[in-house]
């Protein structure tokens, strides 16, 4: 069964959008819902991946505002940015997340990333490599390790690590990221050697068309989103319903809003 994923990228109070990672200010939770009716937007997909994008996280307060947001979400919750130990993994764990996404963290401290998997099942665990790839080169993985760290070439990457360590794996393009023009299929073949661990892609979607097209693709197993402003009002809807017309094993189910939740 292939999933389609909203991402959210969050600094413990406000939310933000992103464009080849760069990032603008939306506004705080009550704003999203009053302007983007965030949990309604929510009911047409799988799960919710929510990306802490602050220099550094203050794990008590981010985990008030995660058990806040998955209060209202009846979907799967990954969580990722900053969590340095399992103390913090644990917190995390309890305010409502499903799963942890590392992405520094891979090189860093591989050992936590290890430790969570060991605790909480591999399952839990989502690498996330966010790439990029210049015009007739191989893609390298942009990371941070210290100031100046240079990217990793895709070929010098630790795979059998990889795959030991998570159970999927965001394959992020930086240069699609925000764009809406469409997540580079064309790419995936420089992870071939990936092909053991399941692929979500992430990066450019911008239409329903591009959603489709990502998950007729047999090596993509979900795609992630966090262009709200081209899925707004029925555009998670009917990328969902495009998808399922064109063969995507999706699941289907009906509209559920606020208004049903309220009704309860």
């Amino acid at each position: 069964m292939k999933r389609i994923i909203l991402g959210l990228l969050f600094d413990g109070v406000d939310f933000y959008l992103s464009r080849n990672f760069r990032l603008q200010r939306l506004g705080n939770m009550v704003w999203l819902q009053e302007h983007f009716g965030i949990f309604d937007l929510a009911s047409h997909v799988d799960e919710v991946a929510v990306f802490h994008v602050a220099r550094k996280m203050e794990t008590k307060a981010f985990a008030l505002e995660l058990r806040e947001l998955a209060r209202n979400l009846f979907i799967p919750i990954s969580v990722g940015g900053g969590v340095r130990s399992i103390e913090e993994a644990d917190a995390l764990f309890r305010s409502g997340a499903d799963r942890i996404m590392f992405s520094n963290t891979l090189w860093n401290d591989p050992n936590l990333v290890r430790e969570v998997g060991t605790k909480y099942g591999k399952q839990s665990v989502i690498g996330v490599l966010n790439y990029s790839r210049a015009e007739g080169q191989d893609p390298v993985i942009r990371h941070r390790h210290r100031e100046g760290s240079p990217p990793i070439p895709l070929k010098e990457l630790p795979t059998e690590s990889l795959a030991s360590l998570a159970g999927e794996l965001v394959l992020q393009s930086i240069d699609r990221d925000g764009t809406g023009q469409g997540f580079p299929v064309e790419s995936l073949s420089h992870f071939e050697e990936l092909g053991e661990t399941p692929w979500i892609a992430a990066g450019g979607f911008g239409s329903t068309a591009h959603v489709s097209q990502a998950l007729g693709d047999s090596r993509i197993e979900a795609v992630l989103t966090s262009n709200l402003l081209a899925f707004v009002g029925s555009g998670l809807e009917s990328a969902r319903q495009a998808a399922l017309g064109s063969g995507v094993n999706l699941a289907s189910w009906h509209r559920f809003s606020m208004v049903d939740r309220n009704d309860s």
